[in-house]
Parts: structure tokens; C-alpha cells; sequence
């Protein structure tokens, strides 16, 4: 089995860097391994393209040396399990709303007989050591986004679920769900990102901030979580694009 850099990281308390793919463009992909980010989110909730599209990213994330993580569109054993058959060490799953919910989609994550994945690993099983079925459930990681109210008040029932690895606290719904609109820096918002991290800490399960900004990211990264996404590759290309055209402007 391929380095576990998730878990190894989270040991030793150290703090992951995670790009955020919208774009999923496998160059895009080896541009952010050249440099230096840690760990990539495969976004299939929102962003372009389809299954084709995540295998060629999961490719060069395996090429790059980033360990990658899929965001399926939703709460579905076919798209958790064709994930983690091409290849992603971890399945994010949005908008989960109970334990219940949280349950189904483990179920989808782990093999019997904690799970009922299906077997087909036709890309994961490609360089793992020993028997892949025997030590999947170890390697692979079941992600719930905690971005609902429903999945607030489940909380500790979610993490208290043998399975859950990381949870990935979404700010942008979940302040929807609090405050009626995008506003990350609300004080309901930062009370619960608080909330989910002590807990998860509790639990023992990693976890993960989604943060829109780096003004955002720094206080999480001095909080401690596992792992920290600043922004979107589309964010951070339309970026660059207006700063580079008002600079080359601003000389004419």
C-alpha cells in the first residue's frame, strides 16, 4: 500500500496544504505538485467534467506524488465506489444530514465486513503491497462534509461512527444553513468550525477546513487542523489574470 501521508501528518500533528481542484485538469494537477502542495481534492459536486476527467487528475496526482481525495457529487455507492476503484485514497461526500446518512455512505467507503463496497479496484489494487482487499480499509478514507445543521446536531454520533476517518467542516453552506447567506465569518459559523474541530479531536478523526481565502486560512492553520484548503484553482487562476492585466494596465 501506497504511503499513508493523511494519517502520518495527523500523528505527528503537522499541518497539510490541500489544492482544491475545480478546473480538474491533470496539468493543473502536476503544476500544483511542482509546487510543493501536499494533498488534492478532486471536485465532482461542482466542477468540470465527469469520470474520464477524474482518472486522468488521479493520474497525475499519482504521478506528482499527491495523494488526492474525490468530492462525489452526492451520497451515491456507485460514485464513492468508482472513486476509490480509480485510484483516490479518500471519498468526500457532501451535505450529509444525520448519522444515518453518514452510515450509508462508510458502508460505501470500507469493504465487508464493515462496509459493502464492491470489489473492483481495477486502478487502486496497481502498486499496493500484500492483499488489497485485507488492508483497504485501513488506507482508504471516509470524508463527511459537516456544512448542514442536521449534520451539527449529529456530531458526535457521526464521529463516534467506526469508519469515519476525516471530516471536512464547509463553511460556505453551512453558513447558508446558520445565517441565511455566504458569510464565512460569521460568529455562528467560527463557533461551530470550533466546535467540529474539538470534537473530532475527541473522536480521534482527522480533519479538514475548507477555507475561501488565505485571510481565512490562517487562523485555522494556527488552530490545528489536519488539513487546510486555501481557495480553488479557478479562484486562483481568475486571480492572477486580473492582477496581471491591472499591472500591464496600470503602465500604459
Amino acid at each position: 500500500m501506497a504511503k499513508d501521508l493523511f494519517r502520518s501528518a495527523a500523528r505527528k500533528k503537522q499541518t497539510l496544504f490541500n489544492a482544491w481542484l475545480m478546473m480538474n485538469n491533470p496539468l493543473a494537477v502536476e503544476l500544483i505538485g511542482d509546487a510543493g502542495w501536499d494533498c488534492v481534492t478532486i471536485d465532482q459536486q461542482h466542477g468540470a467534467g465527469g469520470n474520464e476527467t477524474m482518472l486522468s487528475c488521479l493520474t497525475a496526482a499519482k504521478a506528482a506524488g499527491l495523494p488526492a481525495i474525490v468530492r462525489v457529487a452526492n451520497n451515491d455507492p456507485g460514485l464513492v465506489g468508482r472513486a476509490l476503484d480509480a485510484g483516490a485514497q479518500g471519498v468526500m461526500c457532501p451535505l450529509i444530514e444525520n448519522v444515518a446518512e453518514a452510515e450509508s455512505f462508510v458502508q460505501a467507503v470500507k469493504y465487508p465486513p464493515r462496509g459493502n463496497r464492491s470489489w473492483g479496484p481495477y486502478r487502486a489494487k496497481i502498486g499496493a503491497s500484500g492483499d488489497y482487499f485485507k488492508t483497504a480499509n485501513r488506507f482508504t478514507i471516509a470524508c463527511p462534509q459537516i456544512e448542514t445543521k442536521g449534520a451539527l446536531a449529529d456530531l458526535d454520533a457521526i464521529l463516534g461512527l467506526k469508519g469515519v476517518d476525516m471530516v471536512c467542516f464547509g463553511p460556505n453552506d453551512l453558513s447558508v444553513a446558520l445565517t441565511g447567506g455566504i458569510d464565512i465569518w460569521a460568529k455562528e459559523v467560527l463557533e461551530a468550525g470550533r466546535e467540529v474541530l474539538a470534537k473530532a479531536r475527541e473522536h480521534g478523526v482527522m480533519t479538514l477546513v475548507f477555507c475561501n481565502d488565505i485571510d481565512f486560512a490562517k487562523p485555522r492553520i494556527k488552530e490545528g487542523w489536519d488539513v487546510v484548503a486555501i481557495g480553488t484553482d479557478t479562484g486562483w487562476l481568475a486571480s492572477a489574470a486580473a492582477a496581471t492585466l491591472a499591472a500591464a494596465e496600470s503602465t500604459s
